[in-house]
């Protein structure tokens, strides 16, 4: 064999396994730089605006204030209030995107807030994690709907567009006033590219009658997903899992934590990416917010992180790895 053909083989070994790897397979995703620290964003109690925090690879549920402990991102547009938020890398890695509700539930109560209720997410995005664009409004869902609520994304590899979910209730179109029964809620789903323009929202899963809300997906390789829901009917978070796409069919694995809880937020550890984490929300009792769990099976129950959670409070949110350059830079807005 000449030394040129045996450098062309070494070459295509290499593309091979850069793109055959369990974090690219089924999809020619992007080599990521190594992660150097975790970026979290999160409501705290009833205030609705946008909290960051940042923690350390070997600190996974010790995480410190950014931007002197006040909120990152204010609402300027809709009810002014912004709960849920999820944020995420764009497919390339090039931007961070936060997706929130629009809600103030200080201006209102949850009844109006189900009933008639804003109808659209703001949409945040940056570069590197500091600088974030004014807040975007879309509306994804026509007049029949009651409310959007608690919006995540996720990498559709099979459409090769961002697969954004959220839950809603839904009335009769003859319904204008929504005075009679919903339907739901249910979670929906519609694609983009570029989070200005979306699809016609579908129903996800839509042969269940199960209601749910509050959607966490996290993506294992391959075709294998598992997902956390709030079921409503049980009031707690559950753990489902498929094999076979995003869109299932999805068989349900069980209860994680045996406790009323809501919000799930999941996320991976850079030292040990056996393990995954999970926050669930402990909304019922005042000040107490996410608690932290992990699993390296995804069999349940769950086990309580060794470090409990802090700070105390945080809410439904999300949970970024993050690489070297954007982990300098937001420790360098950290609070003590």
């Amino acid at each position: 064999m000449t030394s040129s053909v045996a450098q062309l083989l070494l070459l295509v070994v290499g593309l091979l396994t850069i793109f055959t790897s369990p974090a690219n397979a089924h999809a020619l995703f992007p080599r990521q730089a190594p992660a150097a620290g975790y970026l979290a964003a999160a409501f705290l109690g009833n205030v609705p605006s946008v909290f960051f925090h940042v923690a350390a690879p070997d600190s996974p549920s010790t995480f410190q204030r950014l931007n002197g402990g006040q909120p990152s991102l204010v609402p300027t547009q809709g009810t002014k209030g912004a709960r849920d938020p999820f944020i995420f890398f764009s497919q390339d890695r090039s931007k961070l995107y936060v997706l929130a509700t629009d809600l103030d539930i200080g201006k209102t109560n949850w009844n109006a807030a189900q009933t008639n209720g804003s109808r659209s997410i703001f949409i945040w995005e940056s570069s590197d994690g500091l600088n974030w664009s004014q807040d975007r409004l879309v509306e994804l869902m026509p007049a029949t709907a009651g409310y959007v609520w608690a919006p995540s994304a996720i990498w559709d590899v099979d459409r090769e567009a961002y697969a954004v979910f959220w839950s809603s209730r839904v009335y009769d179109a003859a319904d204008a006033s929504h005075t009679g029964t919903p339907q739901g809620p249910f979670i929906y789903y519609s694609h983009t590219n570029d989070f200005t323009s979306f699809t016609a929202p579908a129903r996800w899963e839509p042969e269940t009658t199960i209601t749910n809300i509050d959607q966490e997906i996290q993506y294992l390789g391959g075709t294998t997903y598992i997902r956390y829901i709030s079921d409503t009917s049980v009031t707690k978070v559950v753990l489902d899992r498929s094999d076979t796409g995003l869109f299932g069919p999805w068989t349900r694995v069980g209860t994680p934590v045996d406790k009323v809880r809501e919000g799930p937020a999941s996320y991976q550890d850079i030292l040990r990416p056996e393990r995954y984490y999970l926050w669930e929300d402990d909304y019922q009792t005042s000040g107490a917010g996410y608690e932290c769990y992990y699993t390296e099976t995804f069999e349940i129950p769950y086990t309580p992180c060794e470090t409990p959670l802090s700070p105390r409070g945080m809410r439904h949110g999300g949970v970024v790895q993050v690489d070297a350059e954007i982990y300098s830079a937001l420790l360098r807005n950290v609070t003590s």
